[in-house]
């Protein structure tokens, strides 16, 4: 199943050296070496990017977390109380 990439378009060549084994498997799969690698990279990136959001938010202070909760709590009170007015209003 290959799956098309978002690609800014410009695509840049590089040199890799793999383990033997592992381009074995890749070409057992695929019969493009290049989107095979890209696509890894591609997932690579993603979860580089998910475990700096994942750190982002367990480090965060109490106090910003306490802020959060509260301004979460507020805005859901207003919309509720919004959707009950509007609501009687029909």
């Amino acid at each position: 199943m290959e799956k098309t990439l978002i690609s800014s378009g410009t695509k840049q060549k590089i040199t890799v050296t793999v383990d033997s084994n592992l381009i074995a498997d890749i070409d057992n799969f695929s019969n493009n070496r290049s989107a095979v690698v890209e696509e890894a990279l591609f997932l690579w990136r993603q979860q580089q990017l998910e475990a700096k959001l994942r750190e982002f938010y367990l480090n965060r202070s109490q106090n910003v977390v306490a802020d959060e909760d509260n301004w979460s709590d507020t805005t859901q009170d207003h919309a509720i109380a919004n959707w009950t007015e509007s609501k009687e209003d029909s």
